[in-house]
């Protein structure tokens, strides 16, 4: 169990550093060609991913862990969680998707890309752990989109 534990901590650790780099990238001077940048929709993409995060917390209520291991608490399947399985990742990546639009420099796309990269792992090695603890989730997961609505449903 100690190292479930320390290896859960370290994918959250990793995912600290990882969103830490997306700001730092932004505060650099641009590493490659200057990208269309909009502040506008930099905002938009935030607000949107910082409702997402908050609407998920929510919902998880007394089940959210900043571990990938479930706490044993209850299957989240109601509210945001009726449309994607992980909003909270998804959450986010849209914050980061808003900071990367809005210094439009290349290197902020590329960490964004490599945290959704990263989360794509995060979960596959999460959604082992809810498969076993929570009888349900596999026809939940069938039915419901990973990240986006309707998107990357888990095969049974």
């Amino acid at each position: 169990m100690a190292e479930k534990t320390i290896g859960a901590w370290a994918l959250v650790a990793l995912q600290a550093l990882l969103f830490l780099l997306v700001v730092v990238a932004a505060l650099l001077p641009a590493m490659g060609p200057a990208l269309w940048a909009s502040l506008a929709l930099s905002i938009a993409l935030t607000l949107a991913g910082a409702a997402a995060m908050l609407w998920s917390g929510i919902d998880l209520g007394s089940s959210l862990t900043p571990l990938p291991i479930p706490n044993g608490m209850g299957l989240a399947a109601k509210g945001i969680y009726k449309f994607a399985r992980h909003p909270m990742y998804s959450g986010i990546l849209l914050i980061c998707l808003g900071v990367a639009v809005g210094a439009g420099k290349i290197q902020v796309y590329v960490v964004v890309a490599a945290l959704a990269v990263f989360f794509e792992f995060k979960t596959r090695a999460e959604e082992r752990y809810l498969v076993t603890v929570y009888e349900g989730y596999g026809a939940y997961a069938a039915a419901t989109g990973k990240f986006i609505p309707g998107v990357a449903k888990r095969q049974a």
